[in-house]
């Protein structure tokens, strides 16, 4: 279940961030890329609940924020009571406040970064 639970997050987190590339190409790359840095660091936000929190939860999401509940990508209905989100924010505790109150203290907040295939090869000499 854990395995399943990690690749839906790995595959929800590559589908977002091709998506958030689109607009950068589109817009000619460097100016997007200022604007993009100019909103924070991006964070991967889960929200773990159990079935019995799952109405609650959800019923949180939008008394809190319905905005934040259109970003959101839920695990739910395939039986992983999880809210995934990625959100841009100025750090870990910004990123966290952004979610229902109720939901912070379980919730796991990832920074994200990229890496390039410079970076990359830089690694493999390191190591």
């Amino acid at each position: 279940m854990v395995k399943r639970s990690m690749y839906y997050v790995v595959a929800v987190a590559a589908l977002v961030a091709m998506c958030a590339a689109l607009p950068s190409f589109a817009a000619g790359g460097s100016e997007a890329k200022a604007s993009s840095q100019q909103m924070g660091d991006r964070y991967l936000i889960q929200m773990p609940h159990t079935k019995e929190q799952c109405l609650k939860a959800l019923d949180d999401m939008v008394a809190s924020s319905s905005d934040l509940l259109s970003m959101t990508e839920w695990g739910c209905m395939a039986g992983d009571h999880t809210g995934y989100v990625i959100v841009n924010a100025a750090s870990e505790a910004a990123a966290r406040n952004m979610i229902p109150a109720a939901e912070r203290a379980s919730a796991r907040v990832i920074k994200l970064n990229k890496f390039t295939p410079e970076q990359i090869k830089s690694f493999h000499k390191t190591m």
